[in-house]
């Protein structure tokens, strides 16, 4: 019985959804900050300081999905209320 339930476990997808979200997200980021480093060698401060931005938004969402979430309700309740 105790298998079935550690293979339960498994199967959720709860973990896999962690998973790829945290690679997929570090590699967005990752080529997020890329692009910026290009726009700062080209001194291109607009483009570099939209993928900054872009770059950090991506990194909140993925490295503290649950206060994204939150945050993100927050404002569209706001929107909502006016």
């Amino acid at each position: 019985m105790h298998d079935l339930v550690t293979l339960a476990a498994l199967t959720d997808g709860t973990a896999l959804k962690n998973w790829v979200l945290l690679v997929v997200g570090n590699l967005f980021a990752a080529w997020l900050g890329l692009r910026a480093f290009r726009h700062f060698v080209k001194d291109d401060w607009g483009g570099m300081t939209t993928m900054a931005v872009a770059a950090i938004f991506v990194a909140g969402l993925v490295w503290f999905p649950d206060e994204s979430k939150t945050l993100l309700e927050g404002l569209w309740d706001k929107v909502r209320e006016a």
